[in-house]
């Protein structure tokens, strides 16, 4: 147990600094277009296709992170309503409801990936494969599959008051 966690540790930190350097790119490209518009008057047309697949990346990695620590597993509203026996059974059956969603989120993201991997589509603007910007998703929802069940250990094997 102490090497998986190990293993999402890693991954949460790389998870984190994806964060870091998508929101630096996003703040970059937005603040340079703004500022090419209104100074040089002369858009950056490349910069939509790229901040809009950069916010995919970035909401499916902080979901991620966000059930890692329980954001999207439990809600408090109920959870703090409920008796202590039943807190396990909820977010174990919140664990499941919510890993299925993210297998089907997981295989669209590849069957998409695939088919534009096979029609070739590329981008409007930049003309890059379009298959480069939909990597995140499967990416992303294989990410939030191993936090949730990470949550869900160690909700199901920690003892009171202590951390394994």
């Amino acid at each position: 147990m102490k090497l998986y966690k190990k293993l999402m540790n890693i991954l949460a930190a790389i998870e984190k600094f994806i964060l870091i350097v998508a929101t630096l790119l996003i703040l970059i490209l937005t603040v340079g277009n703004v500022f090419s518009r209104y100074v040089i008057h002369r858009s950056w047309s490349f910069t939509e296709e790229i901040v809009i697949a950069v916010f995919v990346l970035i909401s499916l990695v902080a979901a991620a992170l966000s059930a890692r620590e329980g954001g999207l597993v439990s809600l408090s509203l109920v959870t703090d309503m409920l008796p202590k026996k039943a807190e396990k059974p909820l977010i174990i059956f919140i664990t499941i409801v919510s890993i299925f969603f993210s297998v089907i989120l997981f295989r669209y993201g590849i069957v998409k990936v695939m088919t534009q991997i096979a029609n070739g589509k590329r981008t409007f603007v930049l003309n890059i494969p379009e298959w480069i910007f939909w990597i995140y998703v499967p990416i992303g929802a294989f990410c939030m599959i191993l936090h949730f069940l990470e949550y869900c250990l160690d909700v199901c094997l920690k003892k009171e008051d202590s951390k394994w």
